[in-house]
């Protein structure tokens, strides 16, 4: 009698059941994913970060460049300065600059790069992170030097005076469309004044 006691209690020291084992993976699989997601987001998050601090760092040398020019040669060397690529301003671009491109296809560039359209005279940052599961990320992140006149009040004779300036802004895909169809229609403009009427 004392042996039939014995043989049950051995018999479950032996191992796991199939249960066991199949709730004991399914809780591996999904704190796996749980760090996934984190990892993933974590490194979308840091890529961000280091993108505004390069658009930081180009703001900064926009307000030196501007402020000199503004001294000089007025709302003429502000608009010109307005269409420069302002990678050049840097005394060295960063290591992930690809350079000067006229109108991309973006899927061949290599992702977690930037490089300047000289079409749209935007920067562009395309994401590495663009494999993420999050369907918030950002894929593109486009930056343009953007011309602002700021109206002040009325002198005496009922002119308005104001102040011009340049800064570096977020641009998104639509306003982007916008800005080409803008830029088209003006190059077709300045065309037409170009040709001799008949």
């Amino acid at each position: 009698m004392a042996t039939r006691s014995i043989l049950p209690a051995t018999r479950r020291q032996g191992g796991a059941t199939r249960l066991e084992l199949a709730l004991g993976a399914i809780l591996i699989a999904v704190l796996a994913g749980l760090l996934l997601n984190s990892i993933i987001s974590y490194q979308g998050e840091s890529e961000r970060v280091a993108a505004k601090q390069l658009v930081g760092s180009l703001r900064t040398a926009l307000a030196v460049r501007s402020a000199r020019i503004i001294s000089t040669t007025g709302d003429a060397g502000l608009l010109e300065l307005s269409h420069q690529n302002p990678m050049t301003w840097l005394q060295q671009p960063p290591k992930n600059y690809l350079g000067e491109y006229y109108s991309p296809n973006k899927n061949v560039l290599p992702r977690g790069n930037w490089y300047f359209d000289r079409a749209a005279k935007t920067i562009v940052y395309l994401t590495a992170a663009e494999k993420s599961f999050s369907a918030g990320t950002q894929k593109i992140m486009t930056f343009k030097v953007k011309l602002m006149r700021v109206p002040g009040p009325a002198d005496a004779s009922g002119h308005y005076k104001g102040t011009t300036g340049l800064l570096i802004d977020q641009i998104d895909d639509q306003e982007q469309l916008n800005d080409s169809v803008t830029n088209q229609a003006v190059a077709f403009n300045n065309s037409a004044e170009i040709l001799p009427r008949p």
